[in-house]
This record gives structure tokens, sequence and C-alpha cells, in this order.
């Protein structure tokens, strides 16, 4: 049962964001209520339902802003309404407005949403709003035009229910939409689908959905239905060792071709647990070498600041500045056009494809270094909150991942415990 309150200026005024939509409900008008967004906007609306009991259509007009409207003046429309509604009328209804509403297909929704809603983050925190990464979009494009669109992109999205979204999952893990695009002059997307591809397609749909529910063009999100499939992210650990040999082979690549700076951004994702986008946009202002710090401004999970560690300190305070550029690894000038500017280096993958040959390690691949870096801390027994505070995660759940090296590390130490207690406790002693 709705919690009611009497709605008053007083009390309006007095309503705060709580990090997601809440609706306060007025105990004299039935329906009538004051929506409060996550960025505290405030408006009135009423709910209505057209038709007979539970086969009724269930409706919601915003009657207007609260910093534009009174209670009372709000409290008289939405009684207005819900009269008409007892009169039989649909007081929502624009035929030529509805039309339009009603024809709206996936595929086009899916457009307006990358337009729209799809730029801007909706995490909850301080991220929600920020304009997102634009390679992020960019995914999120390529699964849209690459999977949502040819097995459910003409489907009305009033009609879209949870088997033809089922379908839709279950195509794309078997290779349905697999295909090779060429994309470019001399380009070629390859897409595969699989598991994990048809989970990531179905939370990115069940987002659009709930974009198409707050522009009131749906009441019910159909992919919330669904179970939801869990995404099995890859776990590769370098064991001690392939550590020595990825040492090894770093060392002999520098002596033979350099790529002094791919080899050294290496270096400091294994030494710092960074992502590589972190480290190879890595600016000098963003280091604090004396008490050990990264600055990030802009990362995968916002601004944040990281720990770094005595030997990443010790080579980035040996690392020669290139003149006139801002990143630690600045991209070749030579490769860039004077309408270029300054960029940073993005040659790694290529000299990590050498390197990880070189070293028989072939099937990691640089965020594996990530993974190692955390495996190593969970091995020296840090808790899980404190690896996520080295590897920037916001999170907790993201950290999540690496409990069961924590639990091992936990048992490794039980052992050595349990072991010097049967000492203290062994006949003779």
């Amino acid at each position: 049962m709705r919690k009611t309150i009497r709605l008053t200026e007083r009390v309006v005024k007095d309503f705060e964001a709580n990090g997601k939509d809440h609706t306060y409900w007025d105990s004299i008008v039935s329906g009538f209520g004051v929506r409060v967004r996550p960025s505290g906007s405030k408006s009135f609306i009423v709910y209505f339902r057209i038709g007979e009991g539970r086969s009724g259509t269930q409706k919601k007009v915003t009657l207007g802003s609260c910093s534009k409207m009174q209670v009372e003046a709000a409290r008289k429309a939405a009684l207005s309404l819900i009269s008409k509604v007892n009169l039989g009328e649909d007081p929502t209804a624009k035929p030529k407005e509805a039309e339009e509403i009603n024809g709206v297909t996936i595929a086009e929704l899916c457009a307006e949403w990358l337009e729209d809603d799809g730029k801007r983050s909706r995490m909850r925190g301080k991220r929600y709003g920020e304009l997102r990464d634009p390679k992020n979009v960019a995914l999120d494009k390529g699964r849209i035009l690459r999977h949502i669109d040819p097995l459910i992109g003409k489907i009305r999205v009033i009609d879209l229910t949870p088997k033809n979204i089922r379908k839709m999952r279950d195509g794309i893990a078997s290779g349905k939409t697999a295909v090779r695009v060429k994309t470019k002059k001399h380009g070629l997307a390859i897409v595969k689908g699989g598991e994990g591809t048809a989970a990531r397609t179905v939370r990115i749909l069940s987002t659009i959905l709930s974009y198409a529910i707050r522009e009131e063009i749906i009441d019910k999100n159909p992919a919330t239905m669904l179970a939801k499939t869990p995404i099995n992210y890859r776990e590769r650990y370098l064991s001690q060792d392939e550590l020595n040999r990825l040492h090894v082979a770093l060392n002999e690549e520098e002596s033979e071709h350099g790529h002094k700076h791919g080899i050294t951004v290496i270096r400091l994702l294994l030494m710092t647990g960074c992502r590589k986008s972190e480290i190879e946009k890595l600016q000098w202002s963003e280091i604090d070498l004396e008490r050990g710090f990264f600055y990030f401004r802009k990362s995968k999970t916002g601004a944040k600041v990281i720990p770094m560690a005595k030997p990443a300190r010790d080579i980035l305070r040996e690392y020669p500045r290139e003149p006139g550029s801002e990143y630690v690894f600045a991209a070749n000038k030579d490769r860039i056009s004077t309408k270029g500017g300054d960029r940073p280096y993005v040659g790694t993958p290529g000299i990590w494809l050498k390197i990880r040959k070189r070293a028989g390690i072939t099937d990691v691949r640089l965020h594996d270094l990530r993974h190692t870096f955390a495996s190593m801390a969970a091995a020296k027994g840090l808790s899980l909150p404190m690896i996520g505070a080295l590897l920037g995660h916001s999170q907790p759940s993201t950290t999540a991942r690496y409990a069961h090296l924590a639990n091992q590390s936990l048992q490794d130490a039980s052992e050595l415990v349990s072991a010097a207690l049967e000492d203290a406790f062994a006949p003779g002693r």
C-alpha cells in the first residue's frame, strides 16, 4: 500500500533527491503526487487507470514543474483529469501524437536513445549525468546495429514481448548475427556473437526500454521479466614462472628493438594494476612522485586517485619528457598531421603481441596484467575493499570476482596457524 502525505507548499519544498526517482503521494487526492528526480527536479504527476480492473491501462500525466505550479492548482488539475476518467473519457488521448508514439519501432527507439540518453552516464553516484566515453557509446551502437536491429528492429516498441527478447538473446548466443563486414578501405568488423555478447546486448536493450518508460512510450520494461544471464568474465593470472618469462622477454625486446614507450607502459600496467588507457594517456600533471599517487582526471570510473609504488615512481622519475607534450608517452610526432596536435601513444597492443609470443604466453591479454596485480594483492592477504581501492573500482561488486583468491589467502593463513598450534601441542613438548 502506498504511503501518503498531505502535500503542501512547505512539504514539497522539503523533498530532496535520494539518488533515484521517487514519488510522494497525496493523502487527499488518490493518484496525485510529486515525483523527485535524482537531479533534484520536482514535478506534479497524476496516475489513473483507463478501463475496468486489472485489464485497464494505467497511465501517467505530468501536470507541471513544482517550481512553476502551486500545490492547490496542481491538485485541482489532477481532480479534473480523474473526473474525466470517471466519465469514461481518456484525457490523454491525442490521436496524432498517440499514433506517432504507438508506431515507434525498436530500431527508431535505439537511434533516439543513442542521440539522447545514451551519451550520458546513468551510473548511480557522482558519475550520474556525466558524458560517457565515446568509445563506450560506439560499443553500444555496434551491438544495436549488429544484433538488436537485425533481430527485433522492425517490431513496434509497444508490441515487444519477453518472448521476442528471449529469441533475440538466443539468436545472438547461437551466432545468428555473426558476420564479417567491411568497414573502411582496409577495415573489417568481425561480429561473432556468443553468450557474453547476448547478455550484454540484453542489458543494453533493457536500459533503452527504461528510457522508453521515461519518455512515456511504454509502461513496463519487458526485458526485466527475463532471468539475467550472468556474464562470465575471463580471468587469467600469470604464474610465477610466466612472470619470470615475461620479465626476460621485456628486457630482450627492449635491448634488441627499443620500443621504449610500449615496453614501459607494459611494465607500469603490471606494477600498478591500472587500465591500458589510464597509462597510455597518462599526463605529467597527473603524477605526484613525492607522495606517490596518480591523480587521474578521467577514467572508466571517473576521476580517481591511485597509489603508486616505488618501482613505478623510479621508472617515471627517470623517464625523459617529450618537449611540448603534456603526455608521458607522447605519440611519434612524425606520424601526426600538423592538425593533429598533441596526442598520446597508442601502440602498446602491437608491442604486446610480440612480447607475449616471445614469453610463450600467447593467451594472455594486456588486461590480464591488471588481474595478475589483483591476484598478487589477494595472495598477500589484502582484503577485497583494499584490492578495490588499489584498482580504483567504484563498485564493491566489481572487486567481488577476486573473492575466491582472497579466500584462498585466508585458507593458507589458517593452515599456517593450525600447523603452528599442532606443533605447540605435539607430544613431548
